[in-house]
């Protein structure tokens, strides 16, 4: 008797372990939320925070452009508006992972006071909030990284992984099995078919995708790519390669131009939910209700 009540015990805690490793959860991806202390931006951020709040995910990724905006200098409205982006962050009360975007590099324009020298320039206040611009970690049975694709050559950013990375994303792949899940976040799109369908215009929208996009994804291929989650150009569009990964473009929280107006869709963020080794989501819109 004793001894059934032991194998049962034992085989109910084998079934809790599998389910903490592979078992059901939700995630939101948000990205360009252009956060900065305004009437505007508020109002629309606490319908953010709400629709998060109804959601209860596990925790929520961020594509980039957390605050708007330092390219062009300026160290206290940088800590001001870092500042302000996690009080306002905390407030989701599950962990955040952040991405770095074009607007939150630091001083990279020429008009900044502050130069190259500086120690908060391009990355260097990113990291002093946030920690590494390129990170991974794992998620009952998922794997996520979240890249830095940006780089700045002569006072512009642009879309490009260094070898650095490369050689990182590598060795961390090295100890992830074939099989498992696989999430990337990366804020300037590796796949969209935005430039296909649009002219080039003057400004970020003329800027092709990251530049070294084919070899950051050779390093995939013999792993379960499910979701490339992208952000920048401000619209949503899902594409499915071979069936298996989709690339995502999130849409933004701010619209476009930043919280000056509204195009390529509703404002909103994507929701996860996560079963074994396969999910679904939906775009979640907060224009619906006030």
């Amino acid at each position: 008797m004793i001894k059934h009540f032991l194998l049962v015990l034992f085989f109910c805690f084998c079934l809790e372990t599998v389910s903490a490793q592979n078992g059901n959860f939700s995630f939101v991806f948000m990205t360009d939320m252009h956060l900065r202390p305004d009437p505007v931006v508020e109002k629309a951020f606490n319908k953010v925070v709400q629709r998060i709040e109804q959601i209860k995910p596990d925790f929520v990724l961020s594509g980039g452009d957390q605050i708007f905006d330092i390219m062009r200098g300026n160290r206290a409205k940088g800590d001001s508006l870092f500042t302000y982006y996690l009080s306002q962050t905390r407030r989701f009360k599950v962990p955040v992972y952040n991405c770095v975007g074009n607007h939150d590099l630091f001083g990279i324009y020429e008009e900044s006071p502050e130069d190259s020298s500086h120690p908060d320039y391009k990355l260097g206040m990113f990291k002093r909030y946030f920690g590494d611009p390129y990170y991974s970690f794992d998620h009952k049975g998922w794997h996520f990284i979240v890249l830095n694709v940006l780089d700045v050559d002569n006072y512009k950013y642009i879309g490009r992984v260094d070898e650095a990375q490369l050689k990182w994303i590598k060795s961390d792949l090295s100890s992830v099995k074939p099989q498992t899940p696989v999430v990337v976040v990366a804020h300037i799109p590796l796949v969209t078919t935005y430039h296909d369908l649009y002219p080039p215009q003057n400004g970020y929208l003329s800027q092709p995708p990251v530049a070294n996009r084919n070899e950051v994804l050779t390093l995939f291929k013999d792993h379960n790519l499910k979701f490339v989650l992208q952000g920048h150009i401000h619209w949503f569009e899902d594409l499915n390669i071979a069936g298996k990964t989709h690339y995502i473009t999130g849409g933004s929280i701010a619209g476009r131009p930043s919280w000056r107006g509204n195009t390529h869709g509703s404002r909103g963020f994507l929701k996860f939910n996560v079963s074994g080794g396969e999910a679904t989501y939906e775009f979640v819109s907060y224009e619906d209700k006030d």
